[in-house]
């Protein structure tokens, strides 16, 4: 006897349809783009809920005219976007939050002296497990090939040695552009392949009504 619940094929199926056109790739783009801004403006975490709500209003609308007179509608038993959207903000605020303890407790917030260059695979790490969680849920690839960007951007700009040329809250905020930028490229081409590849369906009203 397993333990396995019925309905996780379901689950999958369900999450697999709401992310395959390529809505949620273009939306978490541009809300990665938005964090790390934040990591450089830290006034504007504080807005980051503001900000994450409204990515994931426009995700439905953006999926909903994509996909409902495509692939029709599916019931998800949540709100995906959210989950994903808010792993995201996580990666920025939990990272940021070590980098103001470990630069207070050597006397100045955000001291660029005394801020850690190791900072940038922290939310590699965190941002990589949002998306094999989300890859996992949905069987979709793409989301394992952004866990594997975002882990290779962090390390790149955590152990290159830029010099004076960059410093290490750039090392923090570069990898997040170099995620919604990937993020953005890939959303764009799977909107564009599945427009092509799924023609709108006409809507009949059936004669026997």
């Amino acid at each position: 006897m397993t333990g396995s619940d019925p309905l996780d094929s379901l689950r999958r199926r369900a999450l697999h349809h709401a992310f395959e056109d390529g809505a949620i790739d273009l939306v978490v783009g541009i809300f990665t783009l938005m964090v790390g801004v934040a990591t450089q403006r830290r006034v504007f975490l504080g807005l980051a809920l503001v900000y994450l709500l409204a990515m994931a209003m426009a995700w439905k609308w953006l999926h909903d005219g994509l996909s409902s007179r495509r692939t029709g509608y599916a019931e998800l038993p949540d709100y995906p976007p959210k989950q994903l959207l808010s792993v995201i903000l996580l990666a920025g605020c939990v990272t940021m939050g070590v980098v103001a303890v470990l630069t207070l407790s050597h006397g100045r917030l955000w001291s660029l002296d005394a801020w850690p260059t190791w900072t940038p695979m922290l939310s590699g790490v965190v941002l990589a497990g949002g998306f094999v969680h989300t890859a996992l849920r949905s069987g979709l690839v793409r989301f394992h090939f952004y866990a594997a960007v975002s882990v290779g951007a962090s390390l790149f700009f955590w152990l290159y040695p830029f010099g004076p040329r960059i410093n290490p809250s750039d090392r923090l905020t570069l990898p997040f552009f170099v995620l919604a930028a990937v993020l953005i490229v890939v959303g764009s081409a799977t909107i564009a392949r599945f427009v092509r590849s799924r023609p709108i369906v006409s809507q009949e009203v059936s004669g026997d009504r």
